[in-house]
């Protein structure tokens, strides 16, 4: 069982440092029941953080677009934001790439969006990212206060398999 285990866990690992698994990988987690949501919050937030920050700072839009995408830590996440990159390139405004990708939450969409008319990115960015730093927060701590009792009951158990295993034989 543990040869197999190791045996698993090494090829998923060289699995996932191949580029078609890092992708797949990646696609999954945003996908998984609980976590994805938490994979993609962290993500907007890097995203609406990092941008806001080095549009402040005065860095043109698309070096900060290619800053940006290399904080990001997910490779779909990424790809959303250098499609971003070419059609700014071509043009179009920030906000219509990144609700074509359907990736990014549409809140933050409509907010890219209000502050490109309104020439305040940076201040809306910041707003969002505040915004989903908080969600980040309030879902971890959640989270944490769900496993406790999952933890608890999981000992338990521990417990009664080990008290059968003594009493058992004196039966």
């Amino acid at each position: 069982f543990l040869i197999t285990f190791f045996v698993l866990s090494f090829s998923f690992k060289r699995y996932i440092k191949t580029p078609t698994g890092h992708e797949r990988w990646d696609r999954m987690k945003l996908k998984f029941p609980v976590f994805g949501n938490l994979f993609l919050l962290v993500g907007v937030a890097r995203f609406t953080k990092t941008l806001s920050t080095l549009l402040a700072s005065g860095v043109p839009l698309l070096t900060a677009l290619d800053i940006t995408k290399n904080v990001l830590g997910n490779l779909i996440l990424e790809g959303v934001v250098q499609e971003a990159c070419v059609a700014v390139k071509e043009g179009a405004p920030l906000a219509v790439p990144l609700k074509q990708s359907q990736q990014f939450p549409t809140m933050v969409v409509h907010m890219i969006s209000i502050g490109e008319r309104s020439g305040a990115l940076e201040e809306m960015l910041d707003v969002v990212a505040d915004n989903y730093e908080s969600q980040v927060e309030a879902q971890v701590s959640r989270l944490t206060t769900l496993l406790e009792p999952i933890m608890i009951l999981g000992m338990g158990f521990v417990i009664v398999i080990i008290l059968f295993a003594v009493l058992m034989p004196i039966l």
